[in-house]
């Protein structure tokens, strides 16, 4: 079964899996009574009985093509026969537990329609593998596909130099801010700005269909639907070594075609993607993945697999307000007439179940008041109007879980304010950036002045709003910009050299980098300003050279 199937292929595995279900499931919930059993007695008996019921799943799973199933088996048995002789780890019983849950959950899946992919399963084979210290399966592992299609390529570009060492050190920024995990649209704005330059530099050779690739599967990422997952983030690095062989063969190396399981992987990932851009839905048809199933979808399942999500919370602290509200109706009615004054075991029993509902949800401070609120009740001490304040102080810090808008303080600039400000004056500048960065792309492909108009004041709008951050250095080399467009492109008969617009299309990708990650101290900022700085040496040099 591919990776992700067409809709007839889906329902044709569903269909034949509706004719074993029974025999999968019961071999399922056997093993897991094994997997107990064993936890308990440490039997190798009980463990060979688990390892047969693994076996015969395997030969079902064959039998439907349910290649995911069917490796995963495998990975079990072969883990597991290993560690026969000194004992199942623990790190393994839970590895084995995961891998029968999950695989039970996805059969119902796919019996009640529930869009999934094999993929879904990758995470759990390699926690089995890495029990016996094997290198993890990719995430395209299972991925199907032709990977020739009848794909157009645009010509060739003349004489289009490349900065191979300013191309690496874009890459690598980009690299180093997903890493650190500091948000992923400007490391990923990086990241394209530098494989944008590799796709024009590979038109004509035979990389070029893999650059192509590779600029989708950023295009996809983009979207919010993607997660930026350790495991994406180290297919990412290895374009790293891609660039290190172009820059030390000067190019030569796009003629090589790239490894089909690197294309593979890249391709798994536009895959995923809803086709919104004009490079994807090329892409998408030139490949023919109309019919596979979306990130969007698959992230629902993938949360449903490994349980409750944030939405599963938000639920529950809705549920708790339910009881809370219950309660403050109580006590509204003994208010109004104390004939219907509830007994005290009753309001008792109330707080004790919210007690200890936010104690599961660790809000030890808010069960504590309640717990407090109890305690007054048994001493007779609690009058109805303190009571309800500490009802309506309780409900607030549960309502804090579904949406955190308490602002506390008296300052007439409070810190909550002054960071919205912040945001405001960083996300208002990017998208001006964003929009430079069109309008420079739009006047490099057809050389009318028209596009650029308006960059030199976009510019400095945004070398004003940054003197709000305090960043006088980054206004300079945002005036500087507009400097460069006022004088070496609207009022110069001869147009800047191509390396004069990468390197200013350069700086403002770096600065945009820079704004876009302004919040995050860690995430590289002073190594996207050194960049910056770096393009802004090549971009003087040019002028001196014109």
């Amino acid at each position: 079964m591919a990776d992700l199937p067409s809709a007839e292929v889906s329902n044709q595995f569903a269909s034949s899996l509706h004719v074993v279900r029974k025999e999968i499931e019961n071999a399922l919930d056997h093993a897991a009574v094994q997997l107990d059993t064993y936890s308990s007695d440490g039997s190798e008996e009980t463990i060979r009985t688990f390892l047969e019921e693994i076996r015969q799943l395997r030969g079902t799973f064959k039998m439907l093509d349910f290649r995911a199933g069917e490796r995963l088996c495998e990975e079990l048995t072969e883990t597991i026969r290993r560690s026969l002789n000194s004992g199942v780890s623990e790190g393994l019983l839970d590895a084995s537990t995961q891998a029968v849950v999950y695989l039970k959950r996805y059969i119902e899946f796919v019996i009640t329609g529930q869009d999934v992919a094999p993929s879904l399963l990758i995470p759990t084979i390699n926690l089995v593998r890495r029990e016996r210290s094997e290198k993890g399966l990719p995430e395209g592992y299972f991925f199907l596909n032709n990977l020739r299609p009848k794909l157009d390529q645009p010509r060739a570009a003349a004489n289009r130099a490349v900065a191979y060492r300013r191309v690496r050190q874009m890459l690598q920024l980009g690299l180093l801010g997903l890493i650190r995990g500091s948000g992923k649209r400007g490391p990923l704005q990086v990241l394209v700005r530098a494989v944008e330059r590799l796709e024009v530099a590979a038109r004509g050779s035979h990389s070029w269909i893999f650059w192509e690739v590779v600029s989708g599967a950023l295009d996809a990422l983009q979207q919010d639907e993607f997660d930026v997952t350790p495991q994406r983030i180290s297919l990412v690095g290895q374009l790293d070594r891609q660039v290190r062989k172009l820059q030390a063969t000067e190019g030569a190396a796009f003629n090589e075609q790239p490894s089909d399981a690197l294309l593979k992987e890249f391709l798994y990932l536009v895959a995923l993607a809803q086709p919104e851009s004009d490079r994807l839905k090329l892409l998408h048809s030139s490949f023919q993945l109309a019919d596979h199933v979306r990130e969007r979808e698959l992230r629902v399942t993938r949360n449903d697999l490994s349980g409750p999500d944030q939405s599963a919370l938000v639920s529950f602290a809705r549920a708790l307000q339910d009881e809370i509200e219950a309660l403050k109706d109580i006590i509204d009615r003994s208010q109004r007439n104390p004939e219907l004054a509830v007994e005290d075991s009753e309001l008792i029993e109330r707080l004790e179940r919210i007690s200890d509902t936010l104690i599961m949800v660790d809000m030890n401070p808010t069960a504590e008041l309640a717990d407090g609120v109890i305690r007054q009740i048994r001493s007779g001490q609690a009058d109805i109007e303190g009571l309800a304040d500490d009802i309506i102080r309780i409900e607030q810090d549960v309502q804090a879980i579904v949406q955190s808008n308490s602002l506390k303080g008296s300052q007439v600039i409070d810190p909550v304010t002054l960071k919205e400000a912040n945001i405001a004056v960083v996300s208002e500048s990017v998208t001006a950036l964003v929009m430079v960065k069109r309008a420079v792309a739009s006047y490099v492909d057809s050389g009318d002045k028209l596009h650029v108009k308006n960059v030199g004041k976009s510019l400095r709008d945004v070398s004003g709003a940054v003197i709000f951050l305090g960043k006088a250095d980054l206004r300079a080399m945002l005036l500087e910009l507009e400097e460069f467009v006022e004088h070496q492109v609207m009022d110069s008969r001869v147009a800047p050299s191509s390396q004069d617009m990468d390197a200013f299309a350069d700086a403002v990708t770096a600065v945009e980098y820079y704004l876009d990650t302004y919040d995050s101290p860690a995430s590289g900022g002073s190594d996207a300003l050194r960049m910056a700085e770096e393009s802004m040496v090549q971009l003087r040099a040019g002028h001196v050279a014109n």
